[in-house]
């Protein structure tokens, strides 16, 4: 019996071909989609996270206004906050801001006609952006980290370099400090003096001083808000109404294109999400007429079934066996095109491929039922 139920089924396939041809490439089609959505969803999902951990998110510091970055005459101790000099004194800005960039000038009496400028980092200049031909070249043993260190040493342009390594500066009438160099600034500015942003003019003697500019990034992205919320105990959002007194300074975040990004990227995946769902309704849909078609035009074919003794449930599984079979092919063919387009099987792209064929059965059993169903004399009375 079971021998004849399969010759059946096969027969059945056979003699429709087209039909179950358009069976199999509806549940491949699902599958590929499935496939093709997971991935989208990964990529998405993936940029978001690059975004999130990769793009830098940079903050300027203004004065009380925010109609200028430059010459802010703002007191160092500022800078000591951000650089986490502070945290004696409960100030702890570091845990969230990264890569301080500071630049203080001080004009000499000697040399005569040079200054000398504090610098937290090479790029705390703009003049020794390398994009202007500047390269900076560091003696033996030393590196760029030098420059937020406390040493007496300096960066300076190849005509002031001395026979014994050191230079003798005065900012003023009472105070001279020799400073080793360390570093060969080519192709940058004459007549400045780079040092490292804290050094004293005397060992183990700091004093306050002014600063130009100063401007650092967000350490971690995925703390913006509170990132800002805690600036912003220290700083201010610069604003006209602020109060001038030579001690409120602002911060510009600079997060509108991180924002912009992360709504873009959410967007998508949010559409996305939603076609998945969609996807699923749809295939339940056309299973369900899929199924309607193909088992109304064997009407016949069941009356028949029927007048031999076989009951509605061994006709329905008998129907379902050859959905089965055709959904299973289907998605093992989709299965395969979708890996060849995504270059990979994840677990949650076969897990919806299988709930997308599971809901397509689902729709083709229904319109199954629904036909076998029909009463016996209703059946003998059908034209094929």
């Amino acid at each position: 019996m079971s021998f004849s139920l399969l010759s059946v089924t096969f027969k059945a396939l056979c003699r429709r071909w087209i039909a179950s041809l358009l069976l199999v490439a509806v549940a491949a089609a699902g599958t590929v989609s499935a496939f093709v959505l997971n991935g989208l969803i990964s990529r998405q999902e993936e940029a978001l996270e690059n975004t999130k951990k990769n793009t830098v998110i940079s903050c300027v510091v203004t004065d009380y206004s925010g109609s200028s970055s430059g010459n802010l005459s703002m007191l160092s101790a500022f800078v000591e906050m951000l650089t986490g000099k502070r945290r004696e004194r409960d100030c702890f800005l570091d845990d969230y801001v990264k890569n301080v960039r500071a630049m203080a000038g001080t004009p000499l009496l000697s040399p005569e006609n040079h200054a000398l400028r504090r610098i937290l980092s090479i790029d705390s200049d703009p003049l020794l952006d390398p994009i202007n031909g500047v390269s900076v070249e560091f003696y033996e043993g030393y590196s760029e980290e030098v420059l937020q260190g406390r040493e007496m040493v300096c960066i300076v342009a190849p005509d002031m370099v001395t026979e014994n390594g050191y230079i003798i500066v005065s900012p003023d009438e009472n105070t001279e400090a020799e400073i080793k160099i360390v570093g060969i600034l080519n192709g940058g500015p004459t007549g400045i003096i780079y040092c490292p942003f804290f050094m004293p003019f005397e060992e183990e003697i700091s004093v306050a001083f002014y600063v130009n500019t100063c401007s650092f990034d967000i350490k971690d992205n995925t703390k913006l808000k509170e990132s800002k919320d805690y600036i912003y105990e220290f700083f201010v959002v610069p604003d006209v109404m602020n109060k001038n007194d030579g001690l409120t300074f602002g911060v510009l975040v600079q997060d509108e294109t991180y924002h912009k990004s992360l709504g873009e990227i959410n967007s998508n995946l949010t559409m996305l999400r939603i076609m998945l769902p969609v996807l699923m309704i749809i295939c339940g849909c056309i299973g369900f007429f899929a199924g309607f078609l193909m088992t109304k035009g064997r009407i016949r074919e069941f009356a028949t079934m029927r007048c031999i003794g076989m009951k509605k449930m061994q006709i329905f599984f008998l129907v379902i066996g050859e959905l089965l079979f055709l959904a299973a092919f289907g998605m093992l063919l989709g299965g395969g095109i979708g890996f060849i387009i995504e270059g990979n099987l994840s677990p949650k792209a076969i897990s919806d491929s299988a709930i997308i064929t599971a809901v397509y059965i689902i729709g083709t059993a229904i319109a199954a039922l629904r036909i076998v169903r029909i009463n016996i004399m209703k059946l003998s009375n059908k034209e094929e």
